[in-house]
This record gives C-alpha cells, structure tokens and sequence, in this order.
C-alpha cells in the first residue's frame, strides 16, 4: 500500500460499540483537536485552485476512523464544503494510508488513524460578488474511539479564512466551533411522562397516550451504537414473552442524538440504515423516526448516552431506567409474571 492514500469525499454511515456517549456540552471526551489552514500562497481569484489542509491531533489511546465503510464497523469521517458559499471541492482529498487491524470493539478488521493526521482539500474558488473578505467553512463528522469507549459520532465545523484578491484581510482567526442541545434534566422514578407526538417507520402520526393501559419499554437505540444492536435478539425474546401480559416496546431511534448539526445526507442515511436494520433483524415493534423521537428523548426523557431504556407502568409512570438485561428481566418478572 503506498504512503498516502487517495479517497473519495463519500457520505458513509455504519455502527458505534461497547460504551456509547453523547452528553452535554463540557462534560464528555475531546480526544480529537482539529485545526484547518490555507495553503494559498496569495489572493485568490474566481477559478483559482488552491490547498487547505485540515489537521486532526488525536489522544494517545484514542483512534480517528478512516473512510472507509466496514459493515458492521463504525461512523467512517466525512469531509465536506457546505454549499452556500463561494468556494467548492476541486478534486479528491488525500490523506496518509490508516492503519489496519482487527478492532475488538466491533469485531471486524477496521480501518483508523492515530497520531496527528493531515487531510489534503483541493478547493477552488467561485465568483465573489460581494467583494467581501471570505471565510470558507468546512465539516468533518467522524467517530472516535479507544478499545473500551465509543464517542457517538460528531460534527464540526472549521473555519479559514481565504484571502479574497483586492481586498483587505478579515483580522479574525480561524478555528473550530460545535454543539449540542441542551439536555433537559432525567424524569425522576414515579414522575409522569408527557403525552407526545410521534412518526413511526411506516409514515403514520402516533401518540406516546397510546399505550396507556399497558407497560411499555422506551428503547432509545441508533445504527451507530453497537450495544444497541446486540440488545435486539434479548428484546425479541422479552417482547414474546411478555407482550400477552401487558408489555410494549417502543424504539426511539435516536441517530442524531447529542448533535447540533446534521447535514441532510447523513440524516437520509441513518434513517435508511435504521429501516434496514429493522427488516434484515426482524423487529416487530413500534419504531419512531428520528426526527420526531429525538426532540422526546433529549427534552422529556433527558437520555445522553446510548444505549438506554426507560420502563413506563399503565398509567404513564417511569417504573424505572434498566441498565441492564438482567435488571430489566427482574423488573418485568416481578411485575407480569402475576398475569400469567
């Protein structure tokens, strides 16, 4: 394999593992520095092609996912021009040849990078009208992991700004800028839940009040998070056991869970990965669409991390938040083997 590698800027989704977080701003994991820089050696005209290098400092202990595509593997990085502006990819993007391993975090052969990695964009600059300085944007969404802990996957947006020719320099710096929702604080164990609105996976509007009458299973779950998936042949076997007796499981796919922006392709593509996933592994209950979930789960049930499940008793009480299968199997034994 040569030393540097030339990819395709591609939108490619896959599945997280082990630990998953996604918490409030300040409080999780930055193991990942980004810097962005322009290689113009001079002002640039419309038409010009020139070079901005975006840097990805990485932890030791922590690992960066190459582009590459692994099924049953994690979010592979995505870079990325947000339209609107006045600059456009020019070409492919090069970068060092990743590592390759067997990961056992999601047992398979994945690709990834360590150390401090340079991605190379070839840009090319359009018509400046406003004969404004310009600052070009750039996302990069990735994942990163060390061998025990999955970050979910994040966006970020880079800013550089590129000397536009016969006009003066902006005196701001470059830098980074990212976010996430607030999260709202936890229903406590006895609080009762709010009726909400919902789509599910066939396109029909849905209400939360619904269910009442029966105890439903919230699981709050995303095609990235690996622990989510292991769960389903486990809920499979509760949802034959119990369903007679009163049990509903509910999923709230959660893929852009923890993420401020979320670009439309990566939206499509979970969502389509979500659908599959249900299909290919038989899942018979109720799914609620991402988007219509996600506003529930981060302001009614206040979840960060995946993956998470919340019990709820006939009358629309949090029985409890299970961490565990064998918790949640004491819950239920208690609760329904009585209406055998």
């Amino acid at each position: 394999m040569s030393a540097r590698r030339i990819f395709q800027l591609a939108l490619v989704l896959c599945f997280s593992a082990v630990t998953i977080i996604a918490q409030e701003p300040g409080t999780e994991p930055d193991p990942i520095k980004w810097t962005i820089k322009s290689h113009a050696s001079e002002p640039v005209k419309a038409g010009n092609r020139f070079l901005v290098e975006l840097t990805a400092q990485i932890e030791n202990g922590w690992h960066l996912y190459s582009t590459e595509r692994v099924e049953g593997g994690p979010t592979p990085t995505r870079i990325m021009i947000p339209s609107g502006q006045s600059f456009e990819v020019a070409g492919e993007i090069d970068s060092p040849a990743p590592h390759s391993s067997y990961d056992p975090n999601f047992q398979v052969a994945t690709e990834y990078y360590d150390g401090a990695v340079p991605f190379m964009i070839p840009v090319r600059a359009l018509a400046n009208p406003s004969g404004i300085p310009t600052r070009l944007r750039v996302q990069v969404r990735y994942q990163t992991c060390t061998q025990t802990i999955c970050l979910a996957p994040k966006l970020l947006e880079l800013e550089t700004q590129i000397q536009i020719a016969g006009v003066e320099a902006d005196p701001k710096q470059s830098g980074a800028r990212a976010g996430v929702e607030n999260i709202s604080q936890a229903l406590a164990v006895g609080a009762m839940v709010p009726d909400f609105d919902f789509t599910d996976f066939t396109g029909k509007s849905r209400h939360f009040s619904e269910y009442r009458g029966r105890y439903v299973l919230l699981d709050f779950w995303a095609t990235w998070c690996s622990p989510c998936l292991a769960d389903i042949p486990h809920l499979k076997e509760t949802q034959f056991k119990y369903r007679a007796r009163g049990l509903e499981i509910l999923g709230m796919d959660s893929e852009t869970l923890g993420q401020e922006q979320v670009e439309p392709g990566f939206a499509r593509e979970t969502e389509a990965r979500a659908r599959e996933i249900v299909h290919t592994r038989g899942v018979t209950w109720t799914q609620a669409t991402t988007e219509t979930s996600v506003p529930a789960v981060v302001k009614i049930f206040g979840v960060n991390n995946l993956p998470a499940k919340i019990l709820i008793d006939p009358d629309g009480r949090v029985v409890a938040r299970v961490k565990t299968s064998s918790e949640l199997d004491d819950l239920l034994a208690r609760l329904l083997n009585a209406k055998q």
